[in-house]
């Protein structure tokens, strides 16, 4: 009967873990892509970023968002995946508008 309350207990202690750390991930990740949002927006350019990798990451998102909404029913998870979508859109736009824009270059003295 004790192994039985130990095993919950287990899941029980590992399953809070795992919603902290899914929890606790997504303003994180969320600041780092509205940082480079707006560094992006204020520049007017997005400088040195790549485009073929911002453009994987937002076809990544794109896949997991499609297979969570098919095979997970865990709307944190839903609402992770969602927010790191949204942003990633949202950084590939801006690589399409500045397109054509050079960072301005640094004179020399």
């Amino acid at each position: 009967h004790n192994d039985g309350i130990k095993q919950w207990y287990q899941r029980r202690v590992r399953d809070q873990y795992l919603v902290l750390g899914l929890t606790a991930s997504i303003p994180l990740m969320a600041l780092s892509k509205i940082l480079q949002i707006k560094s992006n927006f204020m520049n007017g350019h997005t400088g040195q970023l790549s485009f073929v990798t911002n453009l994987m990451n937002f076809l990544g998102t794109l896949a997991r968002l499609f297979t969570v909404v098919q095979e997970v029913d865990d709307s944190l998870i839903l609402m992770n995946i969602t927010v790191v979508f949204l942003l990633n859109t949202i950084i590939v736009l801006q690589f399409l508008l500045y397109w054509n824009v050079e960072p301005p270059k640094e004179k020399s003295s």
